[in-house]
């Protein structure tokens, strides 16, 4: 279980890191736009899964 936990935290972060990446192409080529909004959501729904997939790893079921 300890892999399926490692694989789906690095699947997140690896979200996270593109968000990042897509907003700032998103602000270089239109500038400041409502569109840089869906990654900053999905970074943080991905930030929540984080959290959620550490404090899972606490728990006894899960080691």
């Amino acid at each position: 279980m300890k892999l399926a936990l490692l694989i789906m935290l690095m699947a997140a972060i690896i979200v996270m890191f593109f968000c990042g990446y897509y907003v700032g192409v998103i602000k270089e080529k239109y500038g400041k736009n409502w569109l840089h909004a869906v990654p900053v959501t999905v970074a943080i729904l991905m930030f929540n899964i984080i959290l959620a997939i550490c404090e899972m790893a606490k728990d006894a079921r899960w080691q």
